[in-house]
């Protein structure tokens, strides 16, 4: 895993921003509604007809009505990575300054 960090990297800037905003979308598409899911009803308890699948019929049907809380589903890690390397990005100049 760090050697595949390493080689990640080491890549040109582009390749670099292509593969976390992919990785960041499969991760909100794929794993932020089952985590959503999970959290809800580990917190607030299960409601009738509640289901994993039914909660990525849920999100991906907003996607295409254009709902704003499926879109924050799908772009929230993505934007925490950029939030994270503005951040970072902020901390080193204010280190040099």
């Amino acid at each position: 895993m760090l050697a595949l960090y390493r080689r990640w990297r080491r890549s040109s800037p582009w390749a670099r921003e292509i593969t976390a905003a992919l990785l960041g979308l499969a991760v909100g598409c794929a794993l932020m509604p089952l985590l959503i899911f999970a959290a809800g009803a580990a917190l607030l308890g299960r409601y009738d007809g509640a289901s994993a699948g039914q909660i990525y019929v849920t999100v991906l049907g907003g996607l295409a009505s254009g709902a704003p809380s499926s879109w924050i589903v799908l772009l929230g890690p993505y934007a925490l990575y950029l939030l994270l390397r503005a951040l970072t990005g902020w901390w080193r100049a204010s280190a040099r300054a």
